[in-house]
């Protein structure tokens, strides 16, 4: 995974786009586009992850891993602030 949690983002996005996976692009992809940059965008965009992650149980494994690994790292990166 790419320090910029923004480039896994996007290989998702774009299987997602390929797929037709429109349950987890209306999840993920208003607060991935909207992100400001702040705390306030970053902490909306985890809580998409995290929904995709909760509501998605059909994606692949590997994808499902991936939005863990996305919402972990964006919340420890917001703690640490």
């Amino acid at each position: 995974m790419s320090d910029d949690p923004n480039d896994e983002i996007r290989r998702l996005v774009e299987g997602w786009c390929d797929r037709r996976e429109f349950k987890a692009l209306a999840r993920v992809l208003p607060s991935w586009i909207g992100n400001n940059g702040l705390t306030d965008g970053w902490s909306d965009l985890r809580d998409a992850l995290k929904s995709a992650y909760g509501l998605c149980r059909h994606l692949p494994p590997d994808e499902r891993d991936a939005l863990k690994k996305l919402y972990v790292k964006i919340d420890i990166g917001l703690r640490c602030r």
